[in-house]
């Protein structure tokens, strides 16, 4: 019995004993292939500021808000154009994941007045000061946005091909992504599920009982729940589908918050 209960706390400590092992021989092996430029702390050193045409990332901007598969990436492969050369013949592939786990130790505090200021300098042409993109450029209403911090990250650092969206990572430095991807964030419209039961009664319930009774009749003349469809389909379904010319003046009056606010009333309702 005592031989078994050994056992499983040996188990159970393993992992945790195995991380930190992994993070201690990452450092060493950061220290003999990335600290000359990055900087033993990731902030860059003066090496890696001089670099040309692009100096050295700023690494501690990276661990929270970058996938362990791009670090990946970049670790192998390096990055065309500039002097991050690929690591796949210095270092194998437990060790690479051994830095990467290194990497991720790196913290950074997020600076918002850094991310509005940069914001505004470089984004907000295309989305609006406020996010909301009313700038005819075609840009994605921020406001509204389901991405989630990597994600927004990631279209900052690499753009979204097929739209004027271009990749930003040559001129902003991973803090100010970092920090702009944040202040994205804080700017979007928190809906409020009351609000939106409010609306439905005024606007919605003459015609639909509740929104778990709700059927959205397709082009191919079948029916689809409210779960099947996402908020940007939901969204032009409320404020420009059919069944508009049916209805009350209010569903035209509805706002996009309004519509925001009412589809959380409709997800909280039919989950």
């Amino acid at each position: 019995m005592l031989k078994a209960v050994v056992v499983m706390v040996g188990c159970m400590v393993l992992p945790t004993s195995y991380a930190v092992a992994s993070a201690m021989h990452g450092k060493e092996l950061y220290e003999q292939n990335c600290a000359s430029c990055h900087g033993m702390d990731g902030k860059v050193s003066e090496l890696g500021k001089a670099l040309k045409p692009f100096p050295a990332r700023d690494l501690t901007a990276l661990a929270a808000t970058v996938d362990r598969d791009e670090l990946r990436r970049i670790i192998a492969y390096g990055i065309k154009g500039t002097d991050m050369v690929p690591k796949k013949y210095d270092l194998d592939a437990a060790g690479i994941e051994d830095v990467i786990d290194y990497i991720l130790t790196f913290k950074r505090k997020v600076d918002m007045k850094n991310g509005k200021k940069r914001f505004e300098q470089v984004c907000a042409t295309c989305h609006g000061v406020d996010g909301r993109a009313k700038t005819g450029m075609g840009a994605k209403n921020l406001v509204y946005s389901d991405l989630t911090l990597k994600e927004t990250v990631h279209t900052i650092r690499y753009g979204r091909p097929g739209t004027k969206m271009s990749g930003k990572r040559h001129q902003l430095s991973n803090p100010d992504i970092e920090d702009i991807a944040n202040y994205v964030h804080e700017l979007r419209f928190k809906a409020d599920a009351n609000k939106g039961e409010k609306i439905f009664v005024s606007t919605c319930k003459t015609c639909h009982a509740s929104p778990s009774a709700i059927r959205l009749v397709g082009n191919r003349a079948h029916q689809t729940t409210i779960a099947e469809l996402n908020d940007y389909v939901l969204d032009l379904r409320i404020r420009h589908g059919r069944h508009i010319h049916l209805s009350r003046k209010a569903v035209k009056k509805l706002s996009e918050d309004d519509a925001q606010d009412l589809i959380a009333y409709l997800r909280q309702e039919t989950q």
